[in-house]
């Protein structure tokens, strides 16, 4: 029997859930995660029809998970429910795409600089608009050539830790996968990449069960020969983080094959920074960090949150001399990876975010750290400010060097980003 078959009827209808639902808080007409959650849950056990758009709109942020005092899985009853949702013939092709990201990297990254170039183009995102329902506002990150390669081993005899990229640090930003390969370094670990490709967290929220058990399997067959000759996984991004520790393991809860190693993954892996702090905790880190005068704004991801493991970013950030670290607490941004994409959850997503938006505008830093990528896409979408990954900050301290400040305007017409709105009319962005 699933431990959620166990945990639904431990539901006791307190509706702490629909008061840190940040969907529900955006727009009152949501049906909140209680009701499309454990209550609703109930019926489609007993073969009552219940599908609802409405189920579309969960962020899977999990913070109805967190907060539930009987540790009922709200979120991955929604999930399942998302899965079995019927969706409009464009929305459902257009979510296919999004459900495979490595696909999609694979593709753009043949030609990155063409890709990029017609990603630019306003008559690519209206079309994009008209045939797919991606919101025309939205600019695309720009794709690389995914050449993040494992070091060179040494000599010298290191602790060796598996790094896994995701698909963004493999086909968007392969830089800071290297960044983050150095950090380890220069803190006494030897790094492998993994080969492996998207963790499944965009399958997931795309409704797509299939795609993210395939791709499950995939990355356990990969990783358990690391693990089982003891290597620890590191991540970079809270969500691919969130997926190996928490995900895997429910997905695969049922595969005989599969389900063991996967636990095993999950108590092997650490995100960039938890393993930096332990680093610290043990006196193994390496803090020769420069003067570096900087003030910034930190956002936590919500599965960053959902990891359990407090805000180690923040603390390893203030550790640097002359940086000063304002936590934002303000919630969710509201983009949760492609969700802020989609032309119809545009506008909640916006709203979502309407709260961090104005502490960030509040605050006044120079840039704003945050690990996830999409939180950075929707910082910089929604405030003026420049958003960068923690772990270049900390690199450059070790240099004494300090993070290009501010934020370059936007090249996208018509455009509400924040720098774009406070243009005055008719300025050129």
């Amino acid at each position: 029997m699933r431990l959620d078959d166990l945990a639904i009827d431990n539901c006791l209808k307190c509706s702490l859930c629909n008061t840190v639902c940040p969907v529900l808080a955006a727009d009152p007409r949501y049906p909140g995660p209680k009701r499309l959650g454990p209550e609703l849950e109930r019926l489609r056990r007993e073969g009552i029809s219940t599908d609802t758009e409405w189920v579309e709109y969960c962020l899977g942020c999990h913070r109805c998970d967190l907060v539930c005092p009987n540790q009922v899985n709200v979120s991955e009853m929604i999930a399942r429910a998302k899965a079995a949702h019927r969706k409009p013939l464009v929305r459902g092709l257009r979510d296919w795409w999004f459900a495979r990201p490595g696909l999609l990297g694979k593709l753009t990254t043949i030609l990155p600089a063409l890709s990029n170039f017609a990603l630019s183009m306003k008559p690519a995102r209206s079309l994009m608009s008209k045939l797919m329902q991606i919101a025309p506002q939205r600019k695309f990150p720009k794709y690389a050539r995914p050449d993040l390669r494992s070091p060179a081993m040494t000599g010298n005899a290191r602790q060796r830790v598996v790094f896994f990229p995701g698909c963004f640090i493999r086909y968007n930003r392969p830089g800071l996968g290297r960044t983050v390969i150095d950090l380890l370094e220069r803190n006494g670990l030897s790094v492998e990449v993994a080969s492996t490709e998207c963790c499944g967290v965009p399958a997931l929220a795309n409704g797509d069960a299939a795609a993210a058990r395939s791709v499950a399997r995939a990355n356990v067959k990969a990783l358990a020969r690391q693990v089982d000759s003891g290597l620890r996984i590191v991540t970079a991004c809270s969500s691919c983080g969130h997926m190996l520790k928490t995900g895997f393991g429910g997905i695969l809860e049922g595969d005989k094959k599969f389900a063991c190693a996967a636990q095993k993954i999950a108590s092997n892996t650490f995100d960039l920074a938890e393993l930096l702090m332990a680093q610290a905790d043990a006196g193994k880190l390496n803090t020769n960090f420069q003067h570096t005068a900087l003030r910034l704004a930190y956002h936590a991801p919500c599965h960053q949150k959902s990891q359990g493991i407090g805000r180690p970013w923040y603390h390893l950030l203030r550790m640097i001399p002359g940086v000063t670290v304002e936590d934002m607490d303000a919630g969710c941004c509201g983009m949760s990876g492609t969700y802020g994409f989609k032309q119809e959850k545009y506008p909640v997503s916006m709203e979502i975010g309407k709260e961090l938006f104005a502490s960030i505008d509040a605050a006044r830093p120079q840039m704003v750290a945050t690990e996830c990528a999409t939180c950075q896409m929707q910082i910089e979408h929604g405030t003026s400010f420049k958003a960068i990954h923690p772990a270049e900050i900390l690199l450059q301290a070790y240099d004494g060097l300090a993070p290009t400040k501010g934020r370059k305007d936007c090249s996208i017409d018509e455009c509400e980003c924040g720098p774009c709105r406070q243009k005055p009319e008719g300025a050129d962005h």
